[in-house]
């Protein structure tokens, strides 16, 4: 109201406003909204008159000159400078001037209201976050005035309560560290501030180390890190801007913005304020242009944070110790050693970094040169650092080096100050910065040392644990000082809450008490630390918190979730009405690792969870449990609208692996105990789950995978066959279904019981005493016979007695229950009776009432109908009985899970729907309904109901294929495609409707809406689909539609003559028929196709489950079964009648108190031995982590040795390269490989990429494997290279121009002008060409240009492979793993020093075969300057023997000279000498001319072999055609095509 009165009255000034609000908080409520107005009306002059004051400008000072003191005296100016740096012009008009005294702020300045605070906007800094700022007196260090800057970072400014105080201190001006040390220092800075919520207080000032937090701050996006700043006023570039007079309001904020430029470069005693820092206290004694004014006042705030905050953690303590402090020194002036000792003095920590400079350096020396000795005082024995007084003069040498313009004096007392600093050993930490090193952890050691007794260690605890440094608190804190229960207890609980999992461990290990500290109080309180921003379910949680328990997150609300999440019958006790949270608050809780199992997984601490899932009491029920909880929080997070897919699938692979790790546990117990162990283990319901057990909890909770287990699997098994022998088969039992047939099947036998054990005894002895051998027995069945005096032979008798066996046969009644209540049987005979019923429901629906035969005198109903009808009656309380069984506890949610089931539901409908049948059809038999021609009478209705009945009920059949595991997936499959169908139904009726509509409304536009139309707008379209088009319908339709003759066109109206006369029809019928086809199109072919992929996918998906979809089915069929009455349907209901006449006997005879006990007794629930299941379950649990590491190690060792072996086949690589280059070729024979297997090839080039280029000094641009491809998008400059050999070459024919677009022939294409022809295709297909220039189809090389090559895109060469066999001195082949060794004629290049084939460029015109002799001539058989008559001779052994040749290789050449646009591509020919007596009478020689070929060799082929480009890949490729010995097979790459 107030607002809204404000408004309208146009009282628009700020101070009108707050007078307003005054007024309404003191005066009297009775005051009317007019009384206001006039109050303002009154008072609004008066408030524009006097303005109000700030609480800042109240409380807050600064100082201004108030006399003027000419500086010097006698200085003659007409504008003179005062003694405060300020001229006299800048003073207040009425100063006086005194020149007596020198000038002091304590007597020649006054205390004025601060006229500078407010925000900061850095116009020329991008990204400035707007610190505030507020100019202070002096004089403020003093402790009255101090708790007012305290209260001006609590109230206005809102600054969060620290933990840690770090202030950074060092050199104003900038210095030079190596840059990746400055990145340490930043990154370890601002993670020690982040981490424990610190404040970081330093200089302020844009220069030095100031510079460089302010750096870090902005580096590693820190903005919520708080860094205060505290400058000199005076010495502050552009302070008059800061002042009141320039000032604007920031938009939607009631504070004080100034622009502050920062662009001009600062006098020498000037300097700008650093724009990354988030406050700023300006500290003014009323001078300008002197540095050092807020040292002091830095000393007192800081020593009075520390005492104001003291120890935020130490909550306990009586006594509490101050906050921690830090001192940080970074390089540093003539004072910084003169600082760090007024902060050892007041008992903090300072931490010098080594290497940054200057006086930082010196310490660092200073502290390396001295000891440690044992001093006295009293009695007290001391350990102090001291410096001895020969390393004076070295000390002396460094100050002098770093500070020699100062005076003596003042170095003497930096050494002094030393001298004193060095005593502090536990105060003062020397680190130095490192490639590596953690500057964090210095910080939290440094605040370590600093503290030797019990004061601050819970301060270090829980500094360590917010850092998550468990390797320092081990090695500093934990072996120094000792925690009583209390306190161990609150660092457990810190550490739960910031999910130090390292830490909860080692406080467990360390005797902290789970059992005592989780109290439901406790359990409460962790709930309601949720992390809102990080937390999946913390929102929600919060919501349902606000809207039901104010704001708290109860247990009962805890509970509410956890029975949303685990379903069924489960029920927590925190949600029942006789919970009460205010009696037990107190009390611990049980099963307190179970619970925090809990806690941890809804909270997404998942390595706890595993921790406290270790020690857990249940850790086959736990894990399931947070299975569940990660998989819902998956589920949640994925139909959020800001889905968060990676954190979705983390908790659903988390929750699988809780799953995995149940699912070990009980595959332990199931190897290790015997079945009966196993068994109760499985089957033994479990407290904290609302006594279930492990399978109903897997059902419950989806947990397919625990429920494929051996030992479900083992036990459901067992349970399907009950008491028959397994080896039975379902034939057997379904023929002996009929008494006594049911005695002939093999059945187990039942343990005896003492009493059976004592009856057999007895019986045993019966038998001995009527044959006369034991004379002197007692005889009595109630105990074991025991003979009173017995001589040898009776002796001799009692040892034929065999001993009472412990297991027997059934009996025939045992044996008759046994056979009716096994699930198997149940199984078989439904089904057998419900294809008896489906058979008659069958028979009455095909055959008329009138042969069935009636029972009844004029009745129509029939002895088949009864039958129905009574099965159909059974149904309804097996129904029933299935209902009830459902693991809810509730009605309701036992309808939900029992109709989960489609079969249950088609069950429902189906019996429901013969119900109405059943009495239309017996109404219309009282009623004698006359029936009429034509008319739909009610036994018509009766009918049609009937049919809808019988297929309702025939889908149960179904349910039999369930028990196949080939066949049972496919039910699930069948499932699946029809949620699929439903989807493509959907998208199927936009088109039919939407075709349907356009085609009607083309066809008679005329026409009426009538529901025959409507019926047209579906079917048709629909009939379209399954290929009825109805030309000829469609052709009537348009004619009757848009005939205009009021009696309507006859059937003899030609289509053709109608539409010559009607134009308009003529288009309707043509845009119908493309209508259609489009129609068709889309519907029969896209949709058609798109149903087919998607029916694929679930086939393929469910396929690839199959065995566990099958398994968890079996598990449903036999849990229902087994709960299912023994007798089929419709004999069940004598089973129900007796069952019904059972519970109205016991409830009217209750009061017996004989049939009370009976009744208690077989309500009673099983006698389990929890304590031993429990440690039976432990015991797996231990084995099975044994177990498990025990296989990690063995991955890690089979890891650790394929990494060496990976390691020294480098080497060895490595090694014989390094030979091979020293000692020429090497024709020794590794042990290869005994597979050949095929050739391998690059997908990336390796050699193309090789810098520098080869032959040149011209560096390549490095280019990464990933950016190799054109595809990838990434910064490519790289430098272009053509030889000049090349550009001054004019023949077109032979090179190529220098522009591309000048070139003979096109790219991608073969050209023959006058014979000359110029191959510009590529084996690699069609490459791309970009503004004209060929782009290399392998990728990026990182040189464009042509290089060395001759023609712009694919170089074709020619490279013939000369080969032979392999023989020792007695000429015999030499063989390797039973293949023949093969040598190749190879040539040592000069440029590369490798082995490479023979080979050349193919020149224009010139043909295949032609190049490979010409090519071979020339680099191994020396044809250049040969004479003519021995060229002759060489051309004709080479026509002779190079006339054949395998093709073994056509394509792309990972040549070091290949560039972007430039590249060679092979065709490589073998031609192979296998008896030896061709090739080998090649004169193999150089040419004389020399070249680049330095030698040429027959080569035996070895791996050790350096070949050149992809010479290698040929040369296995000649092994695989020559069935030889492939020495490269473990280095292949990867295969290459046959090329034929």
């Amino acid at each position: 109201t107030l607002q809204h009165y404000f408004i309208q009255s146009n009282l628009s000034s700020p101070r009108a406003y707050r007078v307003l609000v005054k007024l309404r908080l003191t005066s009297a409520p009775s005051m009317t909204s007019s009384t206001y107005a006039r109050a303002i009306r009154g008072n609004h002059h008066d408030v524009e008159r006097r303005p109000a004051k700030t609480w800042i400008e109240e409380h807050i000072k600064s100082r201004q000159c108030c006399v003027f003191v000419r500086t010097p005296p006698n200085q003659e100016s007409t504008d003179p400078i005062c003694g405060c740096g300020y001229v006299k012009s800048a003073h207040p008009p009425n100063t006086s001037e005194d020149n007596s005294k020198k000038w002091d702020y304590r007597q020649h300045t006054k205390l004025i209201d601060t006229n500078a605070f407010g925000r900061l906007n850095f116009v020329d800094e991008d990204g400035n976050q707007q610190p505030q700022f507020v100019k202070v007196s002096v004089d403020y260090e003093e402790p009255d005035k101090m708790k007012n800057i305290i209260k001006l970072f609590e109230s206005r400014w809102c600054l969060p309560a620290p933990n840690l105080l770090i202030s950074v201190t060092g050199g104003a001006k900038d210095f030079q560290v190596a840059p990746e040390l400055l990145t340490e220092f930043k990154r370890g800075l601002i993670k020690a501030a982040k981490s424990t919520n610190a404040w970081v207080v330093t200089g302020g000032t844009n220069t030095g180390v100031m510079k460089l937090v302010g750096e870090a701050v902005r580096g590693h996006s820190a903005s919520n890190v708080t860094t205060i700043g505290i400058a000199s006023w005076g010495i502050i570039k552009n302070k008059q801007n800061l002042v009141r007079q320039n000032r604007r309001k920031d938009p939607g904020k009631q504070t004080l913005v100034f622009d502050y430029p920062t662009k001009a470069d600062p006098e020498s005693n000037e300097a700008y304020m650093d724009p990354n820092h988030s406050h700023f206290l300006l500290v003014d004694n009323g001078t300008q242009k002197k540095f050092g004014v807020e040292i002091s006042m830095r000393g007192a705030l800081e020593a009075a944070v520390c005492h104001h905050f003291q120890d935020s953690y130490d909550t306990q303590a009586a006594d509490k110790c101050a906050l921690p402090m830090i001192c940080i020194l970074v390089e540093g002036g003539p004072n910084s050693i003169a600082t760090c000792l007024a902060a050892i003095r007041n008992g903090n920590p300072v931490l010098v970094l080594k290497g940054s400079g200057r006086s930082a350096d010196i310490i660092c020396q200073a502290y390396a040169m001295s000891n440690c000795v044992v001093t006295y005082e009293g009695h007290v024995e001391t350990m102090q650092r001291m410096l001895p007084d020969e390393y004076k003069d070295e000390v002396m040498m460094e100050i002098n080096k770093h500070f020699m313009p100062l005076k003596d004096d003042v170095k003497q007392g930096m050494y002094d100050s030393l001298l004193e600093l060095m005593k502090f050993d536990n105060l003062l930490t020397v680190f130095e910065l490192q490639g590596g090193s953690d500057f964090d952890n210095a910080i939290l050691i440094a605040i370590i040392r600093s503290v030797s007794d019990n004061r601050a260690k819970m301060s270090q605890m829980m500094l360590a644990i917010t850092w998550d440094r468990l390797m320092i608190a081990e090695k500093l804190i934990l072996t120094r000082h000792s925690y009583d229960d209390q306190e161990l207890e609150q660092l457990l609980r810190v550490a739960i809450i910031q999910n130090k999992t390292g830490f909860v461990k080692k406080l467990l290990d360390s005797n902290a008490d789970m059992k005592h500290y989780l109290t439901y109080s406790e359990l409460q309180s962790l709930y309601n630390t949720m992390d809102l921003k990080t937390q999946t379910f913390a929102k929600v949680m919060f919501t349902r918190a606000e809207a039901s328990y104010g704001g708290v997150i109860t247990l009962q609300l805890i509970g509410e979730f956890l029975e949303e999440v685990i379903e069924g019958s489960f029920r927590s006790p925190w949600t029942r009405s006789t919970f009460s949270y205010e009696s037990i608050c107190s009390t611990p809780v049980l099963c307190p690792y179970d619970v925090m199992v809990v806690f941890a997984s809804i909270m997404e601490f998942h390595e706890m969870a595993l921790l406290f899932w270790n020690k857990c009491k249940e850790p086959i029920v736990s894990g399931l449990i947070a299975a569940k909880i990660n998989w819902f929080l998956s589920e949640f997070e994925s139909n959020k609208l800001a889905c968060d897919e990676d954190n979705a699938e983390l908790l659903f692979k988390q929750g699988k692996e809780f799953e995995l790790r149940s699912c070990g546990v009980l595959s332990t117990c199931y190897r290790k105990y015997e079945r009966k162990e196993w068994t109760r283990i499985l089957t033994a319901p479990r407290s904290l789950v609302n006594n279930m057990n492990l399978i109903e909890l897997a059902k419950n909770i989806g947990a397919d995978s625990f429920v494929a287990e051996s030992a479900v699997q083992s036990y459901l098994n067992h349970t399907w066959m009950g008491e028959i022998h397994h080896t039975t088969s379902m034939k057997k039992i379904l023929f002996c279904f009929v008494p006594p047939l049911f005695l002939l099947l093999r059945y187990n036998k039942r343990n005896m019981t003492s009493e059976e054990k004592q009856a057999w005894e007895y019986r045993q002895e019966q038998k001995m005493r009527k044959r006369g051998g034991i004379k002197s027995l007692v005889l009595t069945p109630s105990r074991s016979t025991l003979p009173v005096t017995a001589g040898a032979d009776d002796a001799e008798d009692c040892r034929s007695l065999k001993p009472a066996p412990t297991r027997r046969k059934l009996h025939s009644r045992e044996a008759f229950m046994a056979y009716y209540n096994s699930p198997a049987t149940k199984f078989t005979l439904h089904f057998v009776t419900y294809f008896l019923f489906l058979i008659l429901y069958g028979y009455t629906l095909l055959v008329p009432d009138k042969r069935q035969g009636y029972i009844f005198h004029n009745s129509n109903f029939t002895v088949i109908d009864i039958i129905l009808f009574l099965w159909v009656c059974g149904q309804v309380p097996s129904e029933w009985h299935q209902l009830m069984k459902q693991i809810p506890m509730t009605l309701k949610e036992k309808v939900a899970v029992h109709f989960r089931d489609v079969f249950n539901v088609l069950d429902i409908l189906g019996i429901a729907t013969f119900y109405v049948a059943f009495l239309m059809k017996l109404i219309a038999d009282r009623t004698d309904e006359i029936p009429v021609s034509g008319a739909f009478t009610l036994r018509n209705y009766y009918h049609l109901i009937n049919v809808v009945a019988f297929m309702l009920l025939a889908t149960r059949v179904i349910q039999v294929l369930e028990v196949s595991m080939n066949l049972g997936p496919k039910v699930i499959m069948i499932g699946k495609m029809m949620v699929d169908l439903c989807f493509f139904l959907f998208l199927m009726l936009i088109f039919l409707l939407t075709y349907g509509i356009a085609s009607q409304a083309l066809q008679a536009p005329n026409e009426e809406i009538s529901g025959y139309r409507i019926y047209n707008v579906v079917l048709l379209p629909l009939l379209n689909i399954f290929g009825e088009i109805g030309l000829e319908d469609m052709q009537a339709n348009l004619v009757e539609g848009h005939c205009t003759i009021p009696e309507g066109c006859g059937d003899d109206v030609n289509f053709r003559d109608f539409v010559d006369s009607e134009r308009v029809v003529a288009v309707h019928y043509y845009v119908l028929q493309v209508f259609m086809f489009v129609y068709l199109i889309l519907v029969n072919v896209l949709l058609l196709n798109l149903l087919i992929a998607i029916f694929s996918n679930t086939y393929e998906t469910i396929e690839s489950e199959a065995s566990t979809i099958w398994k968890v089915q079996w598990c449903s069929v036999v849990t229902e079964f087994k709960q299912r009455q023994p007798l089929p349907n419709p004999f069940s209901l004598i089973y129900y009648v007796i069952m019904g006449f059972r519970w109205v006997v016991t409830k009217c005879q209750f009061s017996n108190k004989c049939l009370q006990q009976c009744a208690q007794k077989g309500k009673a629930a099983p006698d389990i031995d929890y304590y031993e299941l429990y440690m039976l379950v432990s015991e797996a649990r231990e084995v099975y982590f044994a177990k498990r590491d025990e296989d990690d190690d063995e991955a890690d060792t089979r890891k650790n040795l394929k990494d060496i072996r990976d390691k020294l086949e480098l080497v060895s690589q490595q090694v014989n390269q390094t030979s091979s280059l020293m000692r020429g070729p090497s024709v020794s024979l590794d042990r290869p490989d005994p597979a050949v297997n095929p050739l391998k090839h690059h997908d990336i080039h390796k050699d193309s990429r090789k810098s520098p280029y080869m032959g040149t000094g011209i560096e390549r641009l490095l280019v990464a494997d990933k950016n190799v491809p054109w595809e990838m998008s990434c910064p490519y400059n790289p430098p272009d290279y053509t030889d000049m050999d090349i550009l001054k070459n004019t023949d077109k024919f032979a090179v190529d121009p220098p522009d591309p677009s000048a070139i003979i022939g096109r790219l991608n294409e073969e050209v023959d002008i006058n014979g000359d022809k110029v191959d510009r295709t590529s084996f690699c297909g069609t490459y791309p060409v970009v503004d004209g220039v060929p782009l290399n189809p392998r990728g990026r090389t990182g040189l464009k240009g042509r290089g060395h090559l001759n023609r712009w895109g694919p170089n074709h060469t020619a490279e013939p492979i000369v080969t032979r066999w392999a023989r020792d001195a007695q000429d015999n082949r030499l063989y390797m793993d039973g293949l023949p060794v093969m040598e190749f004629v190879g040539i040592f290049l000069r440029e590369s020093k490798k082995w490479a084939l023979p080979g050349g460029p193919i020149r224009h015109g010139e043909k295949l075969t032609a190049a490979l002799r010409r090519e071979l001539g020339e680099d191994a058989l020396g044809s250049i300057g040969m004479e003519e008559a021995e060229m002759e001779h060489i051309k004709e052994m080479m026509h002779e023997h190079l006339a054949l040749g395998i093709a073994v290789y056509r394509g792309y050449v990972d040549d070091p000279q290949n560039t972007d646009n430039a590249w060679v591509e092979s065709h490589a020919i073998n031609y192979h000498d296998s008896l030896g007596s061709s090739f080998s009478r090649f004169p193999l020689k150089t040419s004389e001319y020399g070249g680049e070929v330095l030698s040429v060799e027959w080569i035996t082929l070895d791996r050790n072999l350096d070949l050149y480009g992809n010479h290698e890949w040929i040369l296995e490729k000649v092994c695989f055609h020559r069935h030889a010995y492939n020495p490269f097979s473990t280095t292949a790459k990867k295969h290459l095509p046959v090329v034929s």
